[in-house]
C-alpha cells in the first residue's frame, strides 16, 4: 500500500479485494467509503464479484491440487504464454459449455 506505483483508486481496489478475500469486507465501512469515492455501486459489485470468484477458484484449484500451469509452463519458469483463444477454450471447458 506504500508503493508509489499505485494511486488512491488502485489502492482502494487492492484493499477491498483483500477484505473480500478474507471475508472481512462487511466489517470495514471506512474501506467501503473510500472505494465508493472512486466507483459507483455497479462497479463495486463487479469488483467484489471478481475478487470473490478468484478466491473461489484459488480454493477449488488448491483443494484438488490442480495447477493452472501445466508441466511445460512450469518448466519455463511459470511464465504464461497462453493465447486468448486458449484461455477462452479453457474457461468454456471449465464451466461445461463444451
Amino acid at each position: 500500500m506504500a508503493s508509489p506505483l499505485f494511486g488512491e483508486r488502485e489502492k482502494a481496489v487492492i484493499r477491498w479485494a483483500e477484505l473480500v478475500t478474507w471475508n472481512e469486507a462487511r466489517h470495514d465501512e471506512e474501506t467501503y467509503a473510500v472505494l465508493a469515492k472512486h466507483f459507483d455501486a455497479t462497479e463495486i459489485v463487479e469488483l467484489t464479484t471478481v475478487a470473490a470468484f478468484r478466491g473461489l477458484m484459488n480454493r477449488f484449484m488448491d483443494s484438488f491440487r490442480i495447477e493452472l500451469e501445466g508441466p511445460e509452463l512450469q518448466a519455463r519458469g511459470g511464465r504464461a504464454t497462453a493465447s486468448r483463444e486458449d484461455l477462452h477454450a479453457y474457461v468454456e471447458k471449465l464451466v461445461g459449455l463444451v
